[in-house]
């Protein structure tokens, strides 16, 4: 043999060796994962935040309610008393509406207080569970 053919033999010879380690590289990194297992804890935390988020999302729907109802409320209350100082001639007419408006206000806080009562207190997150 010559040395160009040596060399030829020793190219070909390292290729198929690094042409093979690069194949089980592959297939290793192709593996498939092991499934994670879940503590006790975290299952109990992972289903505690699943009610949380849910409560909180009912909580926050009727304080919404509530607080557009307060809302129509006073826009109603605007509009009447606005109706009734341009329909009135006297002082005391005058005065009887602002006096029904500022009613009609309370009326509508005092509504609006009572219906966020209503629902309780604001729910808690969980505590997540120590790693």
């Amino acid at each position: 043999m010559n040395k160009k053919s040596a060399s030829k033999v020793a190219l070909v010879v390292a290729l198929a060796l690094f042409s093979g380690a690069g194949s089980a590289v592959a297939a290793d990194s192709t593996a498939t994962p092991k499934p994670k297992t879940i503590s006790a804890e975290k299952a109990a935390y992972q289903t505690a935040l699943t009610a949380y988020k849910a409560a909180i999302a009912t909580y926050r729907s009727g304080v919404t309610a509530a607080y557009a109802a307060q809302k129509t409320a006073v826009a109603t209350a605007t509009t009447t008393r606005d109706a009734a100082l341009a329909a009135a001639k006297t002082a005391d007419a005058k005065a009887a509406a602002r006096t029904a408006f500022k009613s009609a206000i309370a009326s509508a806080k005092s509504t609006r207080d009572a219906a966020i009562a209503a629902l309780g207190a604001k729910p808690v997150a969980p505590a997540k569970p120590a790693k």
